[in-house]
């Protein structure tokens, strides 16, 4: 069984990518992937998520409290792994302690970057963990909600992969 941490600031879209790759289980999308293999769910627990009220005509969100989890099996060689997601609310302790959990008992941990937010700011909630792998594989996200055009999107996932990866670097994790 192998744990599975993703990680990321807050409003970075954490549970969004575990809500899509459980759709993408169920739908057997998964297999068809590049290195991809057929997979079962076991359980999914979301209940940590809180929503958060917001006036009326404002577009809601909800923030998670405890960390979210989804235990998966493969197909093949019937062997479970559980993907947790803690939040990404630096600020309150119970995040905190969550977040710095899963960092010691994950083995393996996915950086999740939002592209539309400020990398300084999300470098911030990787600062409070002290134990981190000796690799980190890192996935941007949000990449629709950037302006401008193809290439200067383009332009702008070089920059924030060249930042990403120098800051992992100086604290001696290899970005996969």
């Amino acid at each position: 069984m192998t744990i599975i941490g993703l990680m990321g600031a807050m409003n970075c879209g954490k549970t969004s990518v575990l809500k899509l790759f459980v759709e993408y289980v169920e739908k057997k999308k998964i297999s068809k992937i590049k290195g991809g293999f057929d997979c079962t769910i076991e359980k999914q627990d979301f209940g940590g998520e809180s929503e958060i009220e917001v006036p009326e005509g404002e577009e809601g969100y909800s923030k998670t409290i405890t960390p979210n989890k989804v235990v998966f099996i493969e197909s093949k060689s019937e062997t479970s792994h559980t993907l947790f997601a803690p939040g990404g609310d630096k600020d309150r302790a119970v995040i905190r302690m969550g977040i710095i959990t899963i960092s010691r008992i994950a083995r393996q941990i996915v950086g999740l970057f939002a592209l539309d937010q400020d990398l300084n700011d999300q470098f911030e909630l990787y600062d409070l963990i002290r134990y981190m792998p000796k690799e980190i594989y890192v996935c941007l996200n949000k990449y629709d909600l950037l302006n401008g055009s193809d290439n200067e999107k383009e332009a702008m996932v070089e920059k924030t992969k060249n930042e990403i990866e120098a800051y992992f670097k100086k604290r001696r994790i290899l970005v996969k």
